[in-house]
């Protein structure tokens, strides 16, 4: 007789999810950034009549729903990273219009839409860096992924890697388990893994693949010590020194009334929306803004003199600062020309973390 058991509903991550979420990442960030640039170029042509307008956010809503709908149907893990891509590209189209749909005139070129998307971006991002955490699994999350990698054996396309994985989680389990079903799963399984019914297919390399090799291949020829960092003191002066220029012209004049209100005004007059309070948020921007390429510029100095420890840390402070709350501000003042920005920000920011890692004694 089977023995009742109540029911878990412990939710459990899936294999690969961090993978899947970086590529609805990427699909987002091009989607929005070719969208602004297709319509910069074309000078912002609309699909209708008198009547009509077929606005980009029903692409992007139609998009969205298909990508909910391909997991729903197909059991194939390659439904997941369809998904995974079409999820990106729809909520960028549907996104961008947010200026629309925030206003009482409909205004898609509205300045607060710009730190609007952004920040949706960044949580993503940031949600992206806690799910590549790997989490601590227990023998019923290891079995969920067992099942998950023999979908491979269904679709005959299990490879040496995924067979090798397949061995080492079901020896996990067996020895590691107390709950005798699980263990008599976890054999029987992988008598089938180790059998000669079981058909393994050679590995063939996929873009992403060839990538990684080409990336290594560069790597080892072209990336030495010196060069990243002199890579690196270059890019921290890049992103540094023109706000530190700018944060040393506020100083020179802080004290002085009348040349401050007029260094503020001349910050202010290039904002999308001018009021009683933009001086406050010109002051909030140059003082922000310049202390963060202080730390910059000074990380460049000191890299360049070989203080290692202290450069890298100073720099990874101020440009995760930067990327988390300055360029909130900045993407209102600048709009959508700080894609470029920040995009620099963040490949400095892994560059310097790369560095770390390779070039810099642990402890």
């Amino acid at each position: 007789m089977s023995q009742i058991v109540s029911r878990i509903w412990k939710p459990m991550r899936r294999k690969g999810a961090e993978r899947y979420l970086q590529l609805t990442i990427l699909s987002f960030a091009a989607s929005v950034s070719l969208t602004r640039l297709i319509l910069e170029l074309t000078g912002y042509p609309q699909l209708g009549n008198s009547t009509l307008h077929i606005a980009h956010v029903l692409y992007g809503g139609v998009i969205l729903y298909a990508s909910s709908l391909i997991p729903l149907l197909y059991a194939n893990r390659w439904a997941y990273t369809w998904g995974a891509i079409l999820s990106g590209v729809g909520v960028g189209l549907f996104i961008d219009e947010v200026g629309k749909f925030i206003t009482q005139s409909n205004d898609y070129f509205f300045p607060a839409a710009a730190p609007i998307i952004y920040a949706f971006f960044l949580i993503t991002v940031l949600l992206y860096f806690r799910i590549k955490i790997e989490p601590e699994t227990d023998i019923r999350g290891e079995l969920y992924a067992v099942m998950e990698v023999l979908q491979e054996v269904l679709d005959h396309d299990l490879e040496q890697d995924e067979h090798s994985e397949l061995n080492r989680r079901l020896e996990g389990i067996i020895s590691r388990t107390e709950n005798p079903n699980y263990k008599r799963l976890a054999i029987e399984l992988n008598d089938f893994v180790d059998s000669d019914a079981l058909v393994q297919v050679e590995g063939k390399p996929n873009l992403f693949d060839r990538l990684i090799i080409l990336w290594g291949r560069f790597e080892n020829a072209y990336l030495t010590e010196s060069r990243v960092r002199y890579a690196l003191i270059l890019g921290f002066a890049i992103l540094g020194v023109p706000s530190f220029i700018r944060f040393t012209g506020f100083a020179v004049v802080a004290f002085n009334p009348l040349k401050r209100a007029a260094f503020l005004w001349s910050i202010a007059s290039g904002f999308p929306v001018m009021g009683i309070d933009m001086k406050m948020w010109a002051l909030l921007l140059v003082v922000l803004d310049g202390a963060m390429g202080a730390l910059l510029s000074i990380s460049s100095m000191l890299l360049f003199i070989e203080r290692k420890n202290w450069s890298t840390q100073l720099a990874s402070l101020s440009l995760i600062v930067s990327l988390v709350a300055v360029n909130l501000l900045l993407f209102y003042v600048e709009q959508f020309s700080m894609i470029i920005i920040a995009a620099l920000q963040y490949l400095v920011l892994q560059a310097d973390y790369y560095y770390q890692r390779k070039y810099m004694k642990k402890g």
